[in-house]
Order: C-alpha cells, then structure tokens, then sequence
C-alpha cells in the first residue's frame, strides 16, 4: 500500500467499521481518524479508472456525490473533461440524507496503471484528491484531508478497490463527531455503486481501454 507507516496490521487497516487513523500521500501521520471501504470489482484495473476520473457523470450513477464543479483544469477547453492532475473540484457531497455539504478538492495524483503484466504483484494503482485549503481560505492546521483510491489487479480481469478518507487538524474532531458514522454508510454506498457502474459499462465495451486513461504523472503531488 502507499502509506509509509501505520501502527495497524492488514485486517485492522481494512476493517470498514473502524475510525482508526490511516496514513495517506500528504498525512502520512498524526491524523485523526479515517473512513475505510473497499469492494470486488469484476473488470480489470484500467476500467475502474476510467470511471473515477470521468468526474463530471459521477451524478448519473451514485448518491454520495451530487454535481461536481470542474473550477480549474490544466486543460479547461478540451471537450469532455476528466480528471487530471491538478484539476480543482467543488464536491456537492450529501453527507446525509437531508444535509449537503460542498468541498474544494484539488486532484493531486494520478498513478500509472500497473497489473500483474508488467508488475510483480501487489500490483497496486494509485488516485487521490486532496482537501484545497486555499479554496476555503483555510490553514492546514485548522483541517486536513486526502481521499485515496486504490486499485489491486487481481488477475484474470478483476480489481480489488479500496478507499479511505483521512482527516487531521483542530476541525477534524468536529468534523468526526457530526459525519462519522453518515460517511461509513456513504462509502460503502459508494463502494457498491462504482462496482455496479464499472461492470456494466465494461459489459459494454465502454470502459477498460488502455488509451482511455492518457495521462502519465511525471511526479507524485500534493496541495497543502
């Protein structure tokens, strides 16, 4: 996994009903808490990814995420915009059913795609926004959050996601206390949502194209 160092073992880390603080790219310690899901998907690595970065159409397909405002992109004319990095994002996020709740993300990593081909397993793939502090006119102390996505090729054309959301400074405890136990609900949602979509448009034809995903980070990034 991308984290360096966490003082959970592999079945704690990946206990969905645990609040436990997981080590992410730009939070790798001192966090708060986390929020953990992860699914089987049936279809191989690249289509997952072509569905999480085809941001604007997340709406069409699950609940957790309502419109997602594009607010910055390195390339703002091209047609069908997806997620690159260094895109920024208005998250329109229903937290529960009768609240919403709207976050600045900027895009910070788009890893290569790697599978059990050209890589020795685990064969791990890598994306992750991360909370724009500049964009709410917040420190980093005050609060902190990275989302990361991780996608194991299984072989055989079959992916295994999982995703956590850390949260670190003075906000985050308030922040726990009032979304917690929604936001577990919502990743699983979200979770069983993805796989649904993934299959179905891999059924298709639509998704899982290797050209589909063309960027190739030169660097891995963070926004503070």
């Amino acid at each position: 996994m991308a984290p360096t160092s966490t003082s959970l073992n592999t079945n704690e880390f990946r206990d969905a009903s645990s609040s436990a603080f997981r080590p992410t790219h730009s939070i790798p310690k001192g966090g708060l808490f986390s929020i953990y899901a992860d699914i089987a998907i049936d279809a191989p690595v690249q289509a997952v990814c072509d569905v999480i970065l085809d941001v604007l159409h997340w709406k069409d397909w699950n609940d957790f995420y309502g419109d997602v405002d594009i607010t910055g992109h390195p390339h703002p004319h091209s047609k069908n915009l997806k997620m690159m990095e260094g895109t920024n994002m208005d998250f329109n996020i229903h937290t529960a059913s009768e609240e919403t709740s709207k976050l600045h993300m900027t895009c910070s990593h788009i890893g290569r795609v790697r599978t059990l081909e050209d890589h020795d397993p685990p064969a791990l793939t890598h994306i992750r926004w991360t909370y724009h502090n500049a964009g709410h006119m917040q420190p980093g102390f005050i609060l902190r959050a990275e989302r990361e996505n991780e996608m194991e090729d299984l072989g055989n054309g079959k992916t295994m996601y999982r995703t956590w959301q850390s949260f670190s400074g003075l906000a985050a405890k308030g922040y726990r206390k009032k979304f917690e136990e929604s936001l577990k609900g919502r990743f699983q949602e979200w979770c069983s949502d993805l796989k649904k979509q993934v299959e179905t448009l891999h059924s298709r034809g639509q998704v899982g194209v290797p050209s589909v995903l063309v960027q190739q980070p030169s660097k891995d990034s963070s926004v503070a």
